[in-house]
């Protein structure tokens, strides 16, 4: 990168993920959300590019696990009762 920019070439540093990681300017703006995750333990989540003052980005749950919400949803989105949706778990419909 300097040698590029030395001789008149406009030229950056490329980073990994890992350096990106590190990026102190990336972390000062709180890039990264530290959360913990039922399976996973902690883990770090990449949060928003944008900071805007009045209504600030943050991460409330990390990603469901697989079936995690399948009550909810049936019952509570889909309408199916508490009954049909023990039959569904019962015949190995759902995780």
């Amino acid at each position: 990168m300097t040698t590029l920019q030395a001789t008149g070439v406009p030229a950056g540093i490329v980073e990994n993920s890992a350096d990106l990681f590190e990026d102190p300017q990336l972390r000062a703006r709180g890039l990264f959300w530290p959360m913990e995750h039922s399976e996973m333990g902690v883990f770090t989540h990449l949060g928003s590019s944008m900071v805007l003052s009045k209504t600030p980005a943050q991460a409330s749950t990390p990603s469901p696990c697989m079936g995690e919400h399948n009550e909810y949803v049936l019952t509570k989105i889909l309408g199916k009762t508490d009954e049909e949706f023990v039959e569904l778990l019962a015949s190995g419909v759902l995780e």
